[in-house]
């Protein structure tokens, strides 16, 4: 157990310890009354754990422990009793009850130096119990401060040292929260200035947005308006050109387009019309070699030979002019019911005299044989013209292009003459 000098009191409410008062221990070590232990964890705000006055260690009314004490072995046998005092209009403060402790532990021969640290205690209880500015704090620190420099030595001054050690920390905490309030402050300007800049630029951002939003507005009516101007003009052309694919020709063939390359005057020849020209050539060697005259000769009128202009025409030039390009009959007449028509009933085989026959040729074949005037080609187009139709000469034409031909009388006469009969000296006489 412990035991008790004369002195000795709770530090924080200056009482002295005795039977009345037990002095009690927290978790960090210090010794308190049981009242100021009650005090301290009834005034502690709910949110917050109550602390120790001088280390701030958290402790709670469980943790504070009783401290036994032997009275025998003390310096008094009996609690000592304060006098008793009527009670009076107003109740005594601590400061008054700190004065009266300091005269009766001076009349007890308490030493000066006990007295100072007691007083420098209570200054620190009272700024832990209360809310200081740091002015305050500052000062019981540097007056502690000073009073441990001055070399007192006592067995209570440990306390003070810790006291003084607290009140050091507690500075600087307030100088360290103080800094970073101010930086923290500084920041936070500097974001709000950041900001305010982002706003505005943020402001111009949207401001030319909507410009831009306008001007594509505008431009995309531009275009739809140039969409359905070109459409109209599209559906104008079209319709404005309708008439002129109408009145266009529907021909299978349309004319070939004219050539660059040079074209030959002349017409191009057919089988037909080579065939006439050389009809015509051979005719005229006929007329040439005989000169007889078909109407006198002796032969019967049923069988002439002679051509005639209207039924037969063998001009080059009319054949070569009313040629073109579509395949056409020639002009000449084919009228085989000279021959065919009437045929002689009796053939007469009475042999006449030879007599020469001057054949006199067709006004047709004494014509010259002077070369057509050269038609101007036609213009060629795109498309191809049709191919000309082939004719084909007909068996009539060909026998009468064979009877065209005569040989001379004087040979036939005396190759294919045959005796007179005598019938047909009758037939004569």
């Amino acid at each position: 157990m412990l035991t008790l000098t004369p002195g000795s009191a709770c530090d924080v409410c200056a009482e002295e310890y005795g039977s009345h008062r037990l002095p009690h221990s927290i978790p960090c070590g210090h010794v308190l009354c049981a009242s100021c232990c009650t005090t301290i964890v009834e005034k502690t705000s709910a949110r917050l754990a109550p602390v120790c006055p001088f280390c701030r260690v958290q402790f709670n009314s469980d943790s504070v422990r009783l401290i036994r004490l032997d009275f025998n072995s003390s310096g008094w046998s009996t609690p000592r009793r304060f006098p008793h005092i009527e009670p009076t209009g107003h109740d005594f403060t601590s400061e008054l009850l700190a004065r009266k402790t300091e005269r009766l532990l001076l009349s007890e021969g308490g030493s000066r130096t006990r007295l100072e640290a007691r007083r420098l205690e209570d200054k620190v209880a009272k700024v832990a119990a209360k809310k200081c500015s740091v002015e305050e704090v500052s000062a019981l620190h540097k007056e502690l401060q000073d009073w441990l420099m001055s070399g007192a030595e006592d067995t209570q001054t440990s306390s003070l040292y810790l006291s003084a050690a607290l009140l050091r920390a507690i500075l600087m905490n307030h100088l360290a929260h103080s800094e970073a309030s101010k930086n923290s402050k500084t920041i936070e300007a500097n974001l709000k200035s950041k900001v305010d800049d982002l706003e505005i630029t943020n402001g111009k951002l949207e401001a030319e947005l909507r410009r831009q939003r306008q001007q594509y507005t505008i431009k995309s009516e531009e275009c739809q308006s140039l969409r359905t101007e070109a459409s109209r003009l599209k559906a104008l052309a079209s319709t404005l050109g309708m008439p002129g694919s109408d009145s266009r020709p529907l021909s299978p063939t349309s004319p070939t387009p004219p050539s660059t390359s040079p074209v030959p005057p002349y017409p191009p020849t057919t089988p037909l019309s080579r065939f006439s020209s050389m009809h015509v050539r051979s005719a005229s060697m006929s007329s040439s070699s005989r000169p007889s005259t078909p109407s006198a000769t002796p032969i019967s009128p049923t069988r002439s030979h002679t051509p005639s202009a209207p039924a037969r025409s063998h001009t080059p030039a009319l054949s070569s002019s009313t040629r073109s390009h579509t395949p056409a009959l020639p002009t000449r007449s084919h009228t085989p019911s000279l021959r065919s028509a009437n045929p002689p009933p009796v053939r007469s085989y009475t042999p006449a005299p030879p007599v020469p026959r001057y054949a006199t040729p067709a006004p047709s074949m004494l014509r010259s044989h002077t070369p057509a005037p050269m038609v101007p080609p036609k213009s060629r187009r795109l498309s191809q013209p049709s191919p000309p139709k082939m004719m084909r000469s007909t068996s009539e034409e060909k026998a009468e292009a064979h009877e065209r031909w005569l040989p001379p009388p004087e040979e036939y006469d005396k190759k294919y003459s045959r005796p007179p009969s005598r019938a047909a000296q009758y037939g004569h006489y």
